[in-house]
C-alpha cells in the first residue's frame, strides 16, 4: 500500500494537503508537524481524510519534531483512537507503561510499533525486530539509515523472515543508499510504503514523491514482478527509470526498473543473483569492474573491455554493450566516419565503447585523457593515438567527443575544455545527457558546430537494452517523450 505523508505545519495547511491527494491508498498524518495541534482539530483531520488514516506523533530522536511530554505525545494518538482512526504508528523506545496502555485501549484502531535507526542499519536488527514480536501489534515497521547498498539487504532479510512467519511487517532504508528500498521492499513482502505530496515535502531522508512513486508503477507491483535497473555511483542523474517504466507500462509487463546506488558491486551482484531479476544497466564507475562479477560476456562487450547491460538467461549473467552502437549510430545522423578525424576526451568504460566503435568505423582517433596512462591504455587495445587533455590545443580534429561525466547533473556549469579549444565548423558530441544540453554543447552551438547531444545516444542504447532483456521492440517514440518531457521540468525548475 501506498501512504501519502501530511506534513503540514498548521491545521489549515493540512487540509489543504489532505485535499490535494490522488493515488495513494492511505494518508499518514504526521501530527508532529502540526504546530496548533488539539484534540477537535486530530478528530477533524481524521474526518477530512477520504482514504484510511495513519496518525502518527513522531518522536524527535526517532526524526520527529514533537518536543512536548511523552504523556503529552501519548495523549494525542488516544485522541486519535478516539476518533476512530485506522491506524496509529508509535514508537517502540515509548515508555513501556505508556506503549501497553496504548496497545489495550487500541479499540478497532490497529498498532503500528515502528523503530527508526537515523544513523546506520545494525547487523543485529533482527533482535529488535524480535523484541517487537513479543508485543503483538498489528504491525511492526523498521526503518533504518542505509550507510552503503549491502545495508538494504539487512532489511530485505528481516522481510523475508517476517513472511515465513506471517508477521506484517514494514521495512524499508533511508537515506540515498536505500532509496531503491522503498519500491523494492512492497515486491518483497512489506506492506506499506509512504510518499510526499510533493517535492519540498518529503519527512525523511531518500523519501520520493507521490508522482515518482507512480513513475515506478508502484500499484501494480507484486512478488512477480521481474527487477531491473542501473547500477552506478551517482545514479541521480539518469533517466532511464522514466524511460523503460512508461515502456513496461505500455507493454504490460509485469516489470520495474530501479536506480541502484553502488559502492559495493560484489556484494550487490551476489546479493541480486538470488533475486527475480531481468537484467542490469551498468554506468559509471563500474562499467569495466563489472566484468569480474558476471557469469559470461559477449564477443563485443569483451573486445571493449566494458559492460554496460547485463541480460539474465538460465540464470546466468551474461555483459552485453550498447554504448558503442547506441554512440555510432548518433554519430551516424551527422557524419560518414571513415577517416575523419576523432578526439575522444576521457579513458573511463564509455571512452572504450566509443574507441572500439571508431576503429570499426576507420576513424583516425586519438584519445586524450587527464591521466595519460589511462588512455594509453586505451590506445594501445584499439590501435589509435593518445595524449593529455592539454594536448588538445595543437590537435585539428573534426570531431570531438566528451566521455568524461564533466558537466553532469547536479554540476551542469562545468566544462571539460576551455571554449577557446572548440573547433569551428567541427561536431561536438558529449555523451552527457543530462542536462539535455550540456554546457560543452552551449559553447560549440555560440561557435557555429553541429552538436549532438548525449541523449541521442541515451535512447539508442535503451532501445538495444530493451530488446534484449524483453525480446520485444521497445516502443521507443514513447521513451524519447517521457525522457525529453523530464528533462524540460528539471530544467523549468531550475
Amino acid at each position: 500500500m501506498l501512504a501519502a505523508v501530511v506534513t503540514a505545519k498548521t491545521y489549515k495547511e493540512a487540509i489543504r494537503e489532505i485535499n490535494n491527494i490522488q493515488n495513494a491508498d492511505l494518508i499518514e498524518l504526521r501530527l508532529d508537524y502540526i504546530k496548533d495541534l488539539s484534540h477537535r482539530n486530530i478528530k477533524n483531520l481524521i474526518k477530512m481524510c477520504k482514504k484510511p488514516a495513519i496518525a502518527t506523533n513522531r518522536k524527535k530522536d526517532e526524526g520527529g519534531l514533537f518536543t512536548g511530554s511523552e504523556e503529552d505525545r501519548i495523549d494525542a494518538l488516544q485522541a486519535a483512537i478516539k476518533s476512530d482512526v485506522n491506524f496509529v504508528d508509535v514508537e517502540y523506545s515509548t515508555d513501556k507503561n505508556l506503549l501497553k496502555h496504548l496497545l489495550k485501549n487500541k479499540s478497532t484502531t490497529r498498532i503500528i510499533i515502528s523503530h527508526h535507526n537515523l544513523y546506520e542499519t545494525p547487523k543485529n536488527i533482527i533482535n529488535v525486530y524480535n523484541k517487537m514480536k513479543k508485543l503483538n501489534p498489528d504491525f511492526i515497521k523498521i526503518v533504518t539509515k542505509a550507510k552503503s547498498v549491502t545495508d538494504n539487504f539487512e532489511i530485505f532479510d528481516l522481510i523475508n523472515d517476517a513472511n515465513k512467519e506471517k508477521t506484517k511487517v514494514i521495512a524499508f532504508c533511508s537515506g540515498s543508499y536505500g532509496e531503491f528500498s522503498r519500491i523494492l521492499s512492497i515486491i518483497l513482502g512489506s506492506q506499506i510504503t509512504y510518499a510526499a505530496n510533493e517535492k519540498g515535502k518529503e519527512s525523511a531522508d531518500g523519501q520520493l514523491t507521490l508522482n515518482e512513486m507512480h513513475s515506478y508503477r508502484i500499484k501494480k507491483l507484486n512478488n512477480q514482478t521481474k527487477i531491473l535497473g542501473i547500477i552506478g555511483n551517482p545514479v541521480t542523474h539518469s533517466l532511464s527509470n522514466i524511460m523503460h517504466n512508461a515502456a513496461f507500462e505500455k507493454l504490460n509487463i509485469n516489470a520495474v526498473y530501479l536506480k541502484f546506488k553502488v559502492d559495493n558491486l560484489k556484494h550487490f551482484v551476489n546479493y541480486f543473483k538470488g533475486q527475480n531479476i531481468l537484467g542490469f544497466s551498468v554506468t559509471i564507475p563500474h562499467k569495466i569492474e563489472i566484468v569480474k562479477f558476471i557469469d559470461n560476456i559477449d564477443k563485443k562487450a569483451e573486445k571493449i573491455g566494458a559492460v554496460n547491460t547485463i541480460v539474465v538467461k538460465n540464470k546466468r549473467l551474461i555483459g552485453h554493450n550498447t554504448d558503442c552502437d547506441g554512440a555510432i549510430k548518433a554519430l551516424k545522423t551527422k557524419t560518414e566516419l571513415k577517416n575523419k578525424k576523432v578526439v575522444v576526451l576521457g579513458a573511463g568504460g564509455s571512452s572504450r565503447a566509443v574507441a572500439y566503435g571508431l576503429k570499426e568505423e576507420r576513424a583516425n582517433t586519438t584519445i586524450l585523457n587527464r591521466t595519460v596512462e589511462s588512455a594509453r591504455n586505451i590506445a594501445d587495445c584499439f590501435d589509435c593515438s593518445y595524449g593529455s587533455l592539454n594536448d588538445l590545443k595543437k590537435i585539428d580534429y573534426d570531431i570531438l567527443i566528451n566521455t568524461t561525466p564533466v558537466g553532469m547533473h547536479p554540476y551542469p556549469y562545468d566544462c571539460p575544455i576551455p571554449s577557446r579549444l572548440l573547433r569551428k565548423d567541427s561536431i561536438i558530441f558529449d555523451i552527457v545527457f543530462n542536462p539535455y544540453k550540456t554546457k560543452l554543447l552551449k559553447y560549440a552551438e555560440k561557435k557555429e558546430c553541429t552538436v549532438i547531444p548525449g541523449f541521442e545516444m541515451l535512447i539508442n542504447g535503451a532501445e538495444l537494452q530493451f530488446k534484449l532483456w524483453t525480446k520485444k521492440n521497445a516502443p521507443t517514440h514513447l521513451m524519447r517523450e517521457k525522457a525529453i518531457s523530464y528533462l524540460e521540468d528539471a530544467d523549468h525548475q531550475n
